[in-house]
C-alpha cells in the first residue's frame, strides 16, 4: 500500500507514479511483477474533485470509492459504513442459517458452539476499528 499526503493532487499524483516506478524497478530486480489490473487507486479527501490519472506499468489506474483490503472495507470518506454494512449483512445471513438449524438440532450447547465457531469470527474481525459503545 502506497500513500501520499498533501493539498494539491497535481503534485501528489506524479509523486505516487514515481513511487510506483520505484516499486516496479524493485520487483524487476527480484524477478517479480505487479498486476496493474489488480491495482486500485483511492483519493481520500473531503472534496469531490477528480484528481489527475495515475499510470502504472503502462496502464491508467481507475479510481475507486471503496476497496476491500485484507477483509476490511475502506472508503474514500474514511467512514466505516461500508464495512459495518457488509458485516451486518454477513452476520444476518449466518444468523438466518443458525435459526433454520435450530429447528433441526435440539441440543442448545451444540448450537452455542456452532454459533461461536460460525458467526462470531465474522462479527469480531476488525472490530477494534469500530467506535466504542457508550
Amino acid at each position: 500500500m502506497l500513500y501520499r499526503t498533501g493539498k494539491d493532487p497535481a503534485l501528489i499524483c506524479p509523486a505516487i507514479e514515481e513511487d510506483l516506478r520505484i516499486a516496479a524497478k524493485w520487483a524487476d530486480i527480484w524477478g517479480m511483477r505487479f498486476n496493474a489490473s489488480k491495482t486500485v487507486t483511492m483519493y481520500i479527501s473531503r472534496t469531490t474533485a477528480t484528481p489527475p490519472p495515475i499510470t502504472f506499468a503502462g496502464a491508467t489506474l481507475e479510481y475507486s470509492h471503496e476497496h476491500r483490503h485484507l477483509g476490511f472495507i475502506l472508503d474514500s470518506a474514511l467512514s466505516l459504513h461500508a464495512h459495518v454494512n457488509a458485516l451486518t449483512w454477513k452476520g444476518a445471513t449466518k444468523v438466518f442459517l443458525l435459526r433454520r438449524l435450530s429447528y433441526k438440532v435440539k441440543d442448545r450447547d451444540l448450537l452455542l458452539k456452532i454459533s461461536k465457531m460460525y458467526l462470531r469470527p465474522h462479527l469480531e474481525y476488525a472490530s477494534p476499528a469500530w467506535p466504542p459503545s457508550e
